[in-house]
């Protein structure tokens, strides 16, 4: 997962994504397909470890990657239509991995999902899309500190973010809840916004000012990793 310079001058080069550098070097390991994958710090993990992973789709390789090398507890959540069907055999063979039909959001209402512009893709957003506002249609969705309550967690070990453009409302929202996580994986958007560098910007500097700080980019510098300062301290 190393990137190329060549690859770097094309991100720098493209008017729909954004280079975004490392902040700290520390050990990490790219689980999941190059599709669906993070960069894990795996030292902090072990069996007792719970995570919260948003966005599922049709590719739970991270989720499973990351039980099979630490043996966490995963509790996936996605309302988008389809998901439930297909991660239901995944469920019945791993009894550490569970599923909500659940989006993320500020707070707890219902929300209008717009499909992807190709048919053939499955990410839905609730970043307006006119192409296809015809099939869009209305998911539940739960702010972090109401689905921590429910599930009786204090603290969160990691967070995985896949919200397709949802990050840049949703993220600030979870730091001012306070709860504490260690690690947050992140896929950033900024190609659905026409300021989506700046909103990019402005969030990682909201999570910098949080004590975050990154220590994993994929070679799309679309898939963020990062880790609370407090655990390098810990970890050290």
């Amino acid at each position: 997962m190393l990137m190329s310079r060549f690859q770097k001058l094309l991100i720098w080069l493209s008017p729909r994504k954004q280079f975004i550098p490392t902040q700290i070097s520390i050990v990490k390991k790219w689980l999941g397909s190059s599709y669906g994958g993070f960069f894990v710090h795996t030292p902090l993990m072990n069996e007792s470890s719970t995570v919260l992973s948003f966005g599922v789709g049709k590719d739970v390789s991270f989720d499973l990657a990351l039980m099979s090398e630490t043996n966490c507890n995963v509790h996936t959540f996605d309302p988008t239509r389809g998901v439930a069907e297909f991660i239901a055999p995944y469920l019945k063979k791993h009894q550490k991995l569970a599923f909500s039909p659940l989006g993320i959001s500020t707070r707890e209402e219902e929300a209008v999902f717009y499909p992807p512009n190709n048919p053939h893709h499955i990410s839905c957003s609730v970043v307006p899309n006119q192409t296809t506002k015809d099939k869009a249609y209305r998911v539940k969705m739960k702010d972090l500190g109401t689905i921590c309550d429910e599930l009786s967690l204090s603290n969160i070990d990691l967070l995985k973010l896949d919200i397709e453009g949802a990050e840049y409302e949703v993220i600030p929202n979870i730091l001012e809840s306070r709860i504490p996580i260690a690690q947050i994986l992140l896929e950033i958007h900024p190609n659905l916004f026409p300021d989506g560098r700046q909103k990019t910007n402005d969030l990682l500097e909201k999570l910098r000012q949080a004590g975050y700080l990154i220590f994993g980019v994929s070679n799309t510098c679309r898939e963020l990793s990062l880790i609370h300062r407090e655990h390098l301290r810990l970890n050290s």
